[in-house]
């Protein structure tokens, strides 16, 4: 997936970012939930419903409203409201929450981070456990794919010390514990969303900073909602580049851990802050020695709340999301009296409708937590007798529920000082939830222990023993899996040993992640050859669990991104030499003479040597040092034009030309095996909409376009059998239906796996964001902000299903914002119970 030198770069330039917001600019709206409810006629089922009403005031601010008595599961539900503002310098807001649990609620008046109150809160360092590698143990993989299996964890833990003298070893974890001591609803996902960014600084003998590390996860992610008085603990491991490429612990020194409390900072409009940092608000420091033997010594930690400003948005004046939305109205001259509606998505779980009147400076808040009545029509799903992902169980179909496991890159070691555990617990919850296939994250970070590597890296460790033991013992499947991404040099840095014989590539620069100084040139006939036997050792070690659709075929992942189209990363990736000088054949054969091009391309060319899309091309501007963009417009090749239309095409054709050889060459080992490709972004494999006035249909077409995935070519070619994505973008109910529908009748089953728990959707409005006219080809300039929010998983994974593909999810990428909370564990439960109540005639 997501490669932390990627993201760590991305994330770090973003932080970066200069604050951009000015007091004279007017508040935006959010109101994707309602606009499709409105579209789709689901608002007038509830045009004559019966009414529950209420009312409640803080002073001279009066709020009446009513909301239905009863609703349908996930139905976005009116709220009637009538609000008394008197004249004055105070804003206030209503809001409405579909998510609050009576039980831990109660009736108390509470926050939630959408529109946050006092953010008390209490961090407590409990203390570190060390711990030694056991090299003598470890055993590598080999060219041989049954080799033995590793033990496991491959090092000897101390037990835990609550000390400020830490003793040096090869891994040190640490352990926290937040409180929540304030008035609002802690909770990780959507608009509003809490999480920890724990950093460690060297000190020099005076105490000054001389450096800083991080997690490798980055941010620390709390999965469940956190209630006033509720604790939850953490365990934090440092990646220390500076003491080796694999370092996970400490050297002798001085060092301080700064324990940081981030959320969802939206009072201002601050770019990086709103996209992907966050707004510090609590802070613990805790001084730590590290020495030879460590010993028993008192810890000196400093607690501060660093942040108690007025946190009530400021820049949306209406917002929607699932199970929360608001309006915000800023103080005024004059007394106002406003009628409006709220609209609000309920879940199937919900109790009561929390209805709430909030006012800054003072922060005060009424509540008015009103019971409600969930149906579960809307809940029932309908048997398709030609879906192809299902597995057997007990001679009943079974629908695939995919989720992809990060144990590698995110959630092993990473997570605490016994993976052994807590991967066993992960995967055990999955099982229990529902999910009964694993998509693999595909890394490469065993690959050089095939050719002599013996010291430990705990990604590898923690993916082999996933892979090797937890996978078996749980008796789960997974999809075949190959390479990620295929232009990494490892792969061909460490495949003589399965081929027989030393290979010479040719390379190209700023490759694959931008980070990457060096990648393969895709254009190697080389290419296809190593993807195949990666993916055929893959299957002689792993393979007695690969997942087989019910028509017998055989996905086999590979994950391969060519391109982006999103707020903070926007580029094609580079091809080498080798590729450009089939791109110059494929042009000579479609125009047969320079001239030819000359004409279609408005270029005055001499030779077609000269042709070179990838030269001079720009650089992402706004601090993001991303290229090559194709923003000049006097350049031959610029956004959308002929000579970039042909250029994509090829592209398209060049990585279609590579996965048909590959999937020739995985056949002689795995018969029945097709390509399933696995992209990042928020891509779909349908045509879109070069001009349509819905951004989604717009995304989707010059999605694909920059990241070589034209629609014309996957349909015609049928290499592709499968497609998959880390879908960020929240299309519509009816939108996703529509994809999977038109993704089944051109032969790709869909097989996506979305961050429910933050989408990342585009709104287009004068005032906020980063220019959108060439990411879209608009006909005039238009800023275009990104806007987290929560996105029900059950209504997508309904449509998924009955129009023929697999649901999935992304269940713990915890830096890039992809991982299960509580409420997709919630919904897929409901997904498991409604499977196994759909009606299946197994005989028709």
């Amino acid at each position: 997936m997501r490669m932390f030198s990627f993201c760590l770069a991305i994330v770090l330039l973003i932080l970066a970012h200069l604050a951009l917001f000015a007091e004279d600019k007017p508040a935006v709206s959010y109101t994707a939930l309602s606009d499709a409810a409105r579209k789709s006629g689901q608002l007038d089922i509830y045009k004559n419903a019966k009414l529950k009403s209420g009312q409640m005031n803080i002073g001279n601010y009066k709020l009446a409203f009513s909301i239905p008595e009863t609703a349908r599961a996930y139905d976005v539900i009116p709220i009637n409201y009538t609000l008394a503002q008197p004249a004055g310098a105070r804003w206030a807001a209503v809001e409405a929450a579909a998510f609050e649990d009576p039980e831990k609620a109660g009736d108390k008046a509470i926050y939630d981070l959408a529109i946050p109150g006092n953010m008390g809160i209490k961090i407590e360092y409990l203390g570190n456990v060390s711990a030694d590698y056991e090299r003598d143990n470890y055993i590598p993989l080999t060219p041989d794919a049954k080799s033995p299996i590793s033990p496991f964890p491959p090092y000897k833990r101390d037990a835990m010390v609550c000390s400020s003298d830490i003793r040096k070893a090869g891994i040190v974890w640490f352990k926290f514990r937040i409180t929540n001591t304030g008035d609002t609803i802690l909770d990780p996902e959507g608009f509003g969303a809490s999480f920890a960014s724990p950093v460690l600084k060297a000190l020099d003998k005076d105490g000054k900073e001389l450096w800083s590390a991080h997690t490798v996860n980055f941010f620390e992610r709390q999965i469940n909602y956190i209630y006033p008085g509720e604790s939850v603990e953490q365990w934090v491991n440092f990646f220390v580049p500076d003491f080796g490429s694999y370092n996970r612990g400490l050297i002798e020194g001085s060092y301080r851990i700064d324990f940081q409390m981030l959320y969802r900072y939206h009072h201002t409009y601050e770019w990086g802050t709103n996209i992907w940092g966050g707004r510090e608000f609590a802070l613990l420091k805790v001084p730590i020695k590290v020495t030879k033997t460590g010993s028993s010594a008192p810890v000196d930690s400093t607690f501060t709340m660093t942040d108690t400003s007025e946190k009530m948005p400021g820049y949306l004046d209406t917002f929607e999301e699932f199970m929360t939305s608001f309006n915000v109205y800023k103080g005024a001259s004059e007394s106002t009296h406003q009628e409006k509606t709220l609209y609000l998505q309920v879940a199937p779980w919900t109790k009561n409708v929390a209805v709430k009147l909030i006012l800054t400076d003072p922060r005060e808040i009424a509540v008015a937590k009103i019971p409600i009545k969930i149906t579960d029509e809307t809940l029932r799903v309908k048997y398709n007798p030609k879906n192809v992902m299902v597995l057997n169980k007990n001679g009943r179909e079974e629908p695939v529920i995919i989720a992809q496991a990060m144990p590698a890159m995110r959630s092993g070691f990473q997570l605490g000082p016994f993976p052994e555990k807590h991967m066993a617990d992960e995967l055990k919850e999955m099982k229990g939830l529902g999910v009964n296939v694993i998509s693999n994250t595909s890394g490469g970070w065993w690959l050089r222990e095939l050719t002599g590597r013996k010291s430990i890296d705990l990604h590898s460790a923690c993916y082999k023993y996933w892979y090797d033991e937890l996978m078996r013992r749980f008796q789960m499947k997974v999809l075949g899996w190959s390479v990620y991404p295929p232009s990494s040099t490892n792969w061909y840095n460490n495949v003589e040993p399965l081929l027989g014989r030393k290979i010479n590539y040719s390379t190209t620069s700023k490759g694959y992640s931008h980070t990457e100084r060096i990648s393969v040139d895709l254009g190697n006939p080389l290419v296809p050859e190593v993807i195949a036997a990666w993916a055929v050792y893959n299957h002689k070690r792993w393979g007695d669990y690969w997942f087989t659709a019910k028509d017998g075929r055989v996905p086999v992942e590979i994950e391969d991104t060519w391109g982006w189209l999103r707020d903070d990363t926007n580029l094609r990736y580079l091809l080498g030499p080798l590729a450009l000088n089939k791109f110059r054949d494929w042009v000579k054969t479609k125009y047969s003479s320079i001239e030819g091009v000359n004409k279609a391309w408005g270029s005055n060319y001499t030779s077609f040597d000269e042709i070179d899309p990838q030269e001079d091309q720009g650089v992402e501007g706004d601090n993001l040092s991303h290229e090559p963009v194709y923003n000049k417009p006097d350049h031959v090749f610029h956004d959308w034009n002929a000579a970039i239309a042909d250029w994509d095409m090829f592209r398209t054709e060049l990585r279609v030309a590579i996965y048909k050889k590959a999937a020739a060459l995985i056949r002689k080992e795995i018969p029945n095996a097709d390509i399933a490709l696995r992209t990042e972004g928020a891509n779909l494999a349908v045509a879109g909409d070069p001009k349509s006035n819905d951004m989604h249909w717009r995304h989707v077409y010059y999605a694909q376009r920059q990241n070589a995935l034209e629609h014309d070519v996957l349909k015609s070619t049928g290499v592709v059998k499968y497609h998959s994505d880390y879908t960020t973008l929240p299309y519509t109910e009816a939108e996703w239906r529509e994809a999977m529908r038109e993704m089944v009748s051109d032969g790709i089953i869909p097989i996506y796996l979305p961050q429910f728990d933050h989408m990342r959707d585009i709104l287009l409005n004068p005032y906020y964001g980063r220019e959108y006219e060439r990411n879209y080809n608009l006909d005039k300039p238009r800023k275009g902000m990104m806007i987290h929010c929560l996105l029900a998983a059950y209504p997508w994974w309904k449509a998924t299903y009955e129009e023929g593909g697999a649901p999935g999810i992304i269940w713990s990428d915890y830096l890039c914002d992809g991982f299960a909370t509580e409420t997709q564990k919630h919904e897929l439960r409901l997904l498991r119970d409604n499977f196994d109540k759909m009606e299946l005639n197994q005989h028709k």
